[in-house]
């Protein structure tokens, strides 16, 4: 395979990936408010998503990077989207709150080792430019606007009922893709675990990783509780799929022009940036009163708060991590930020919700951002 066929094999999962996420994310709390949840128990059905990258991804990286065959992280991948969209069949039935959990408790498990290993065969393929890896990684946030604008339309015409078929399809799109990933380069030395753990004990990686972390609490109310925010303002499921499309089209901005950025600046230093850029955008939601140009240039924020600090945190994993290790590198990160601070961050955003106020848990994504930039602030430091 060539390395052009590499980078549209990479490109293809990242859409696909991010179109199941695209549903996910906007419209899951949407069909569990449909269900008769309220906002404490949607919390709690949408934070598996993220408990799963605390166990899942040190798992899955670590089956990644002791593969022998180069064709052994493609076909676990593979196999594991398979299961989850066998497993996914279950939500066109009727559940209880526990059992709903842990279906997707399952789902969840078998998607949590995707991203982490991805990226690193994205990283691999782009030999660290970050230009060759955001044209990659935009792909993901073009599948986004994909299934949110499709998704919106389908929901509002016909009914948020079709959430499970629609997260069914994606995941068979996924299945599909994964057999035009890369093979995954195969280190001859056996010294990894010894260089992933020297540099896990490193105090900057410590640092950086809490940081991580406070940042994806941050994100939290906007990932599991956004889009009920905005219906309870007035907002119709089109109306609002449009607003999420605005934030995924200035990522796309960002990942295309990234390479010139990051030449300009410090890679370090935007993602320290990144973090009370987030702060602002959660305060200007916070006082926005559902005011529709207070929430647009909010979401134009996005690209700063998730596009400029994926990529920069990608780097610096790549960067930090020895590139025998690089799979266990990237799901240590995805564990404490998507994993245990997704999680976290999910459950308080919907009990902030229900016993203060839906504004309150965006003051608690407020002050997340700026603990974790006074980690972020720190970890460059050291």
């Amino acid at each position: 395979m060539n390395n052009i066929n590499k980078k549209h094999g990479i490109s293809a999962f990242f859409f696909s990936y991010s179109s199941y996420i695209g549903i996910f994310s906007p419209y899951l709390s949407l069909w569990l408010n449909f269900k008769s949840f309220s906002p404490a128990e949607i919390g709690v059905l949408m934070s598996p998503m993220q408990w799963a990258r605390v166990f899942g991804p040190p798992f899955w990286g670590w089956l990644a990077d002791s593969g022998k065959d180069p064709n052994f992280a493609k076909k676990l991948i593979a196999v594991s989207a398979l299961f989850a969209s066998l497993i996914s069949v279950l939500l066109f039935f009727e559940w209880t709150l526990v059992s709903l959990f842990f279906v997707f408790c399952i789902i969840s498990f078998f998607l949590s080792g995707h991203i982490p290993i991805i990226e690193s065969l994205a990283m691999q393929t782009s030999r660290g430019n970050m230009g060759i890896y955001g044209k990659m990684r935009l792909w993901g946030s073009i599948g986004f606007i994909f299934s949110v604008l499709v998704g919106g339309l389908i929901f509002d015409f016909y009914g948020i009922q079709y959430i499970p078929m629609a997260l069914f399809i994606c995941l068979i799109l996924l299945v599909f893709f994964s057999f035009f990933l890369p093979k995954k380069n195969i280190q001859k030395n056996n010294q990894n675990f010894v260089g992933f753990e020297k540099k896990l004990f490193t105090p900057r990686v410590k640092v950086f990783l809490f940081a991580s972390l406070f940042m994806l609490v941050a994100h939290a109310p906007l990932y599991t509780l956004f889009s009920l925010w905005l219906e309870n303002n007035g907002y119709s499921r089109v109306e609002i799929g449009a607003i999420w499309t605005l934030g995924v089209l200035s990522e796309i901005f960002f990942f295309y022009f990234q390479s010139t950025i990051f030449k300009k600046f410090q890679v370090k230093k935007i993602w320290v940036l990144s973090f009370f850029v987030a702060a602002l955008r959660f305060s200007m939601i916070m006082f926005s009163n559902g005011n529709l140009l207070v929430i647009l240039l909010a979401q134009l924020l996005h690209a700063f708060t998730f596009g400029a600090h994926h990529s920069a945190s990608m780097s610096i994993v790549s960067e930090w991590f020895p590139s025998n290790a690089q799979s266990r590198g990237q799901s240590l990160y995805t564990m404490m930020s998507y994993g245990i601070g997704g999680s976290v961050g999910g459950i308080s955003a919907g009990w902030v919700w229900e016993n203060f106020s839906p504004e309150s848990s965006f003051m608690m994504a407020v002050a997340a951002a700026l603990i974790g930039g006074f980690f972020a602030l720190k970890a460059i430091k050291l």
